[in-house]
């Protein structure tokens, strides 16, 4: 088989999710691409299996997939797709299959499997728990979330459909839930860029600006600035050498556990110069 795989991340979760994948399809001998989702894919050449893995943001995928998925041209034919989601919880992935599986059905695909895999927290901003794990906790973490995509690549193979139920949290009441889907959905996407600062402790190192995965940081009087197409992935404020970042309103970063998948430097070179860890 010709299997496309197509992922979003802010800090290394859903790419370590679907390169898992990807090692198990290639020791089956299925060809196997994988890459970040782009506004410029066309498709020309349909895959047998195409499979996407997001991020859950606040119960649903973020902005960016979501505008991917409706940019994507209707496919000629009925085209067998996967989802996978990363979450810091697997029973909160709220509306995000849902999302997907609505998108993708106008695009003439035919979900063949839709799963939730545990991984890191990364939102280091929260102002209340769950915060980013310690480097031990996220370790065990990542390699449950190992083993269950092992699991959903197998699966796949063996042509095995599950579909992921939809969840939400326990401790939230459902109005609570919808609440916060749709304020940040609707509102909090397009307003919570405007709410990050830098600590005294900032160099001026333009990390963050080249390292952003939209591109939304920009560095004014050597200092950055957050820009509207902010997608609030944290993988500034995870990676930031100096660990200068935060958020107002509750966003305080001091003292916390900073988080990125061990294997994940979205431009190698550049980190190793300035030495992050």
């Amino acid at each position: 088989m010709n299997i496309e795989l197509k992922y979003f991340t802010g800090t290394g979760n859903s790419l370590k999710v679907l390169n898992t994948c990807r090692k198990i399809f290639e020791s089956h001998g299925h060809g196997t691409k994988i890459s970040e989702i782009d506004f410029n894919d066309d498709y020309t050449v349909e895959p047998d299996i195409i499979g996407f893995c997001f991020p859950v943001y606040a119960f649903g995928i973020p902005r960016i997939c979501r505008k991917y998925l409706k940019s994507i041209k209707k496919f000629s034919h009925k085209q067998k797709a996967f989802v996978i989601i990363t979450a810091g919880d697997a029973e909160e992935s709220g509306f995000s299959l849902m999302e997907c599986r609505k998108l993708l059905l106008k695009k003439n695909c035919e979900l063949i499997y839709s799963g939730v895999i545990q991984m890191p927290v990364n939102w280091i901003t929260s102002p209340a728990p769950p915060f980013t794990p310690s480097k031990d906790e996220a370790i065990e973490t990542i390699r449950e979330g190992v083993r269950e995509a092992e699991k959903i690549a197998a699966n796949l193979i063996n042509g095995v459909k599950i579909f992921h139920k939809f969840s939400y949290p326990k401790r939230y009441t459902r109005y609570r839930f919808y609440m916060d889907y749709l304020l940040f959905k609707y509102i909090g996407v397009k307003f919570l860029w405007r709410t990050f600062r830098v600590y005294d402790t900032c160099n001026g190192c333009g990390l963050c600006s080249r390292i952003c995965p939209t591109g939304s940081i920009v560095i004014k009087n050597k200092k950055p600035a957050c820009t509207s197409t902010c997608e609030q992935c944290m993988r500034c404020a995870n990676f930031c050498p100096e660990n200068a970042i935060y958020q107002l309103h509750g966003g305080d970063t001091k003292g916390k556990n900073r988080y990125h998948e061990p294997e994940f430097f979205p431009v190698k070179k550049i980190c190793d110069d300035l030495k992050v860890e």
